[in-house]
C-alpha cells in the first residue's frame, strides 16, 4: 500500500459565509455547520464555537475531537464504516488532512446514561495555564456544543454524537478539494534493500460488551480475535473512537496522529523491518477469552516472522490482563518485546513511592508479568495544582466529578482542585498520554 497524505496548516479559524481554506487561514459557514448538525432529529439544539491555543478558555463534556480527512485518490471512505461511510479497505492513494485542527463534540451526558455507564465521564480542556498541559490544548477547534433528545438510549445517543462530528468533519474537509496542498509526505512499508530485524506493532484497544460502543475498527467495535492491518489503513481512519468515554486513548483524532506509527515509518528500513501492525481487543470478560486473544495475536507475530514488537494500548483497568498475556507469550516465543504505557495518576505514583521506601516489591502497574522487563513510561499530564478561573467556558456550564452524585455539580468557570474533586484519575482530557504525544514522566515532579 502507498498513501499520501496531503497536509494543510491551519493557523487561524474565523467565521464567514465564504468557506475555504487560504494560506493557513480557515473561514467555516457557522450556519451551514449548524443546519448539517440538526438534520439529525436526534439533536435538538447545537452551538457553534470557535476556540484557540492560548485562549483564557475552559472546554468541557468533551466526547471526541476529529481531524477532517479527505479522500481524494483510491478506494474507500476516510474514517471507514462510520457513520455510513464504505468499509471497503483503506490506506491507498491520496488523502488530503488539515494539520492542527479538529472538530470537537461537546455533551453532556444524559442522566440515565450517567447512571448506567460510569465510564461516560466528564472531562476538559483548558487552552492556557497550568491545566494546559496536553496537545489537546495546542489544537484549533470548531467545537459543536449538542444538546440531544432526553430520551435517547446509549447506542443512539453514541450514534448521534458521532454522526454530528464526521459530518461536519466531511463538510469542512470537501473544502480542500482541488486546492494544493503545501506539505504532502508519502506512507510505504517498501521491503528493506539489506536484511533488518523484522518488527510488529501489537496495538491493542478497547472493546465493548455493548453493540456500537468501543473504539471502531472499519467501524467494528465488538470483541473480535486480533486481525493484521496495514499502517497505511490506520492513518487512513481505519479505527475510530466512540463518543461515549470521553477518553484520550479512544480519541478519533489521536488514531490517525498516533506518533507511535510515524515513530515505526521514519526507522523502517533504516535499522527495523516494519511488518505490520496487529490489532488485538482487550476488555474481554472472561480470562479465557484474553488468553485466547493473547495466543491468537502471538500467533500472527509468528507467522510475520517478527523477531521484535512494539506494544500499546489505549484504555486503562483490567485491559491490562491481556496486554500483559500477549506481553508474556511474545517473549516466550523469542520475540524481543518493548511496552509503551501510561502510568496510574499522581496520587497513586505517591502511594507506590511510599511503599518502596518501606521496602515493598508492589508494582506501579495494576498486573504485570515478569516477562514485562522493557517498559518505557510516557507518565502521566495530571498537574497537582489547582486549574485557576477561567473567562471562558464552552461545552457547558457545570461538570460531575462523582458518579455516584450525579446531583452534586461544580461551576466549570471556576477554580478547581482536580485531586479533591475527582479522586484518583484527573479528568484532564488526554492526561493519559497512551502513545507519547507529550514529554512528561514522573521524574518531572
Amino acid at each position: 500500500m502507498r498513501l499520501e497524505l496531503g497536509t494543510f496548516p491551519v493557523t487561524r479559524v474565523t467565521f464567514g459565509t465564504a468557506a475555504g481554506w487560504s494560506q493557513g487561514g480557515l473561514t467555516v459557514d457557522r450556519a451551514r455547520l449548524a443546519k448539517l448538525v440538526l438534520e439529525d432529529r436526534r439533536i435538538r439544539d447545537v452551538r457553534v464555537d470557535l476556540v484557540e491555543p492560548g485562549e483564557d478558555t475552559r472546554i468541557i463534556h468533551i466526547r471526541d475531537v476529529i481531524e477532517p480527512r479527505l479522500k481524494v485518490e483510491g478506494r474507500g471512505h476516510v474514517y471507514p464504516g462510520i457513520c455510513g461511510h464504505s468499509m471497503e479497505t483503506v490506506g491507498d492513494g491520496v488523502t488530503f488532512r488539515y494539520s492542527g485542527f479538529g472538530v470537537l463534540i461537546a455533551s453532556e451526558v444524559l442522566p440515565h446514561i450517567r447512571r448506567a455507564v460510569s465510564a461516560a465521564t466528564d472531562s476538559l480542556i483548558d487552552m492556557s495555564g497550568p491545566g494546559a498541559v496536553t496537545v489537546y490544548s495546542m489544537l484549533r477547534y470548531v467545537v459543536l456544543t449538542l444538546v440531544t433528545q432526553p430520551d435517547l438510549e446509549l447506542t443512539e445517543w453514541n450514534e448521534a454524537l458521532r454522526l454530528a462530528g464526521h459530518r461536519v468533519a466531511g463538510e469542512l474537509a470537501s473544502l480542500l478539494r482541488g486546492l494544493e496542498p503545501p506539505q504532502r509526505q508519502i506512507y510505504d512499508l517498501a521491503p528493506p534493500q539489506t536484511p533488518l530485524p523484522r518488527v510488529v506493532h501489537l496495538h491493542t484497544l478497547n472493546a465493548s460488551m455493548v453493540p456500537g460502543i468501543g473504539t471502531g475498527v472499519y467501524g467494528f467495535t465488538p470483541h473480535a480475535l486480533p486481525v493484521l492491518l496495514h499502517p497505511n489503513e490506520i492513518l487512513d481512519g481505519a479505527i475510530a473512537g466512540d463518543a461515549v468515554v470521553g477518553y484520550p486513548g479512544k480519541c478519533t483524532w489521536l488514531q490517525v496522529n498516533n506518533p507511535a506509527l510515524t515513530a515505526l515509518y521514519a526507522r523502517h528500513g533504516k535499522d527495523v523491518d516494519w511488518v505490520g501492525s496487529i490489532i488485538a481487543r482487550t476488555r474481554w470478560g472472561a480470562l479465557r477469552e484474553k488468553q485466547l486473544s493473547a495466543y491468537q495475536s502471538v500467533k500472527l507475530a509468528q507467522m510475520l516472522n517478527a523477531q521484535g514488537a512494539l506494544v500499546t494500548w489505549n484504555h486503562g483497568g483490567n485491559d491490562l490482563i491481556e496486554v500483559m498475556l500477549t506481553i508474556q507469550g511474545l517473549e516466550k516465543a523469542g520475540i524481543k518485546t518493548v511496552f509503551l504505557t501510561i502510568e496510574s495518576d499522581i496520587k497513586v505514583v505517591k502511594l507506590s513511592r511510599a511503599l518502596a521506601e518501606t521496602g515493598s516489591d508492589e508494582p506501579p502497574l495494576l498486573f504485570s508479568v515478569p516477562e514485562a522487563d522493557a517498559i518505557v513510561s510516557t507518565g502521566t499530564l495530571a498537574p497537582e495544582d489547582s486549574l485557576p478561573p477561567v473567562s471562558r467556558v464552552v461545552g457547558g456550564e457545570s461538570l460531575v466529578f462523582d458518579q455516584e452524585r450525579p446531583d452534586v455539580r461544580t461551576p466549570a468557570a471556576g477554580s478547581l482542585d482536580l485531586e479533591a474533586l475527582s479522586g484518583a484519575y484527573s479528568p484532564i482530557f488526554g492526561h493519559f498520554d497512551n502513545y507519547g504525544l507529550g514529554r512528561q514522566s514522573y521524574y518531572d515532579y
